[in-house]
């Protein structure tokens, strides 16, 4: 759309001249002449007739300035508030993320977003499954992962994520506290697989021939291992409230393993609105936090 250009057609016919017009505006004549001879050049119509002291509207101009004199400044005022609510945060956020990950640290990162951004609402999608933020239509991921696949996404390392083995003060009074990995062998235990898989990528289905659980869901493992129930794998994160409070203890300290890195990732754009970024600005400025216990945070 030619706003510009018909906006200087406008101011023209106003003030009655290019020279008058070009000083209420503030820039050079000759951009003013060239804008009307751009219009009229796309138009393909003579709007004015011009001498070097006045100017005159054609029969075709003086319509087309009687059409859209009313609603150039409606339309100029339209396109700035856009541009200025583009300058702040505001509108629907969606952001999608792992259940552990959304329960154990991003609902409170979240609130905080909001409340320093109330002019955002936050959809969060937690769960276990891969979405595809461009088909869906998300803003932002919260992602764990070793490495990310997918190469058109604006991705941020946030830290590095560890797991290792727990128990419930219940379970260990009653069963005793495996010390090793071997121990393993005589305790009930759970085993992790990555929704959609049958691998134990931990690798303790090893030695645990007959897992006394099997959980593609790292929050049902938190819930067997504070019940009493088992033994099992957490990555620090999902069980730092636990083990402050008291109801997990890690156990065979001797083993751990990466859990991959957490990341925040967002579609690749040359326009990317102002509430992803002040969403990522914010994660990496709290997961920063020297407060904040992340297990094996960088």
């Amino acid at each position: 759309m030619l706003l510009d250009e018909i906006e200087s057609f406008v101011r023209v016919v106003e003030a009655g001249s290019f020279t008058r017009a070009a000083k209420q505006l503030g820039v050079p004549k000759s951009t003013l002449s060239r804008a009307l001879s751009r219009l009229e050049d796309a138009t393909r119509v003579r709007l004015l007739r011009r001498s070097t002291r006045a100017i005159a509207l054609t029969e075709a101009g003086r319509r087309f300035f009687d059409q859209v004199s009313s609603h150039v400044g409606s339309l100029r005022t339209a396109m700035d508030q856009l541009t200025e609510e583009e300058d702040k945060p505001q509108g629907v956020l969606r952001v999608t993320m792992p259940v552990d990950v959304g329960e154990a640290l991003m609902a409170d990162v979240i609130a905080r977003f909001t409340d320093r951004y109330p002019g955002v609402t936050v959809e969060a999608d937690a769960s276990g499954r891969m979405v595809n933020l461009v088909e869906e239509g998300f803003d932002v991921a919260i992602r764990a992962a070793h490495k990310l696949k997918d190469s058109s996404m604006v991705a941020r390392k946030l830290f590095k994520t560890e797991i290792v083995l727990y128990a419930s003060p219940d379970y260990i009074a009653k069963n005793g506290a495996p010390r090793t990995v071997e121990d393993l062998a005589r305790h009930d235990v759970a085993i992790f697989h990555p929704p959609g898989t049958k691998t134990d990528t931990l690798g303790l289905k090893s030695i645990v021939t007959k897992p006394r659980f099997v959980a593609t869901d790292f929050c049902f493992i938190r819930s067997l291992l504070v019940g009493g129930a088992v033994v099992g794998p957490l990555p620090t994160i999902s069980a730092q409230r636990a083990v402050d409070d008291g109801t997990l203890v890690r156990v065979v300290p001797e083993w751990s393993m990466f859990g991959g890195w957490l990341y925040v990732l967002y579609p690749s754009s040359p326009h990317v609105p102002k509430k992803v970024t002040a969403f990522r600005d914010f994660v990496i400025e709290e997961l920063a936090r020297p407060e904040v216990d992340h297990g094996a945070a960088i």
